[in-house]
């Protein structure tokens, strides 16, 4: 996900962008110290909000607004109703992006998440986005019908879009910071979920 906000990074220039399940953060970081100006929102639950913050102050970015947020509720300060009714409040404007990092981990939790990402598209604004990286960690595991539930869609973005290199993660390569199995790496996929209407093509040309 780093990878891609960074190679695209321009087209967030003046976005509003919500990140989920945000935790170390980095692809808000990468957009925070790379693009202005952005609007920028950082959820998570509350108990992982502390390490939002702290990633947020050890790169001095102590302005970008932080929030408590739980996938799939409604009517409660921690809901995504009330946080599109803060935005709308208090920039003028909507959300263009929802950016999320494994999001799809805990399969208890992934309709949760598509009831967020539904209401963002469906009420708020038609045109967002939701970009996320997903690990097919079973062949049995799938969310197209939840994505037809809540009429979304789903289309992968190919890698070479934005020149991921597998080669700097895979263990066995000297020039690798981060090691992963070359296995694990190839099951890892950008998918750009967005409504069956939304007329956003940029993230393709």
């Amino acid at each position: 996900m780093a990878d891609y906000v960074w190679h695209h990074r321009h087209q967030f220039r003046d976005a509003t962008v919500l990140e989920v399940g945000a935790g170390t953060s980095l692809p808000s970081l990468v957009l925070a110290k790379s693009i202005d100006p952005i609007r920028l929102i950082l959820s998570d639950i509350p108990s992982i909000l502390p390490v939002v913050k702290g990633c947020l102050e050890k790169n001095q970015l102590n302005h970008i607004w932080v929030q408590a947020l739980e996938w799939g509720s409604m009517g409660t300060d921690k809901s995504i109703d009330r946080l599109v009714e803060q935005i709308e409040i208090t920039w003028d404007t909507k959300l263009d992006y929802i950016l999320g990092s494994d999001t799809f981990y805990e399969p208890s939790q992934f309709e949760h998440l598509l009831v967020l990402v539904s209401y963002v598209i469906q009420r708020h604004n038609p045109n967002c986005i939701f970009l996320t990286t997903y690990q097919e960690r079973s062949p049995k595991r799938s969310i197209q019908r939840l994505l037809d539930k809540w009429n979304l869609q789903c289309r992968m973005v190919p890698k070479h879009f934005f020149d991921f290199d597998e080669n700097k993660y895979i263990m066995d390569h000297p020039l690798s910071e981060v090691k992963v199995n070359a296995g694990t790496l190839s099951s890892v996929f950008l998918l750009a979920i967005s409504g069956k209407s939304c007329t956003h093509s940029v993230i393709f040309d």
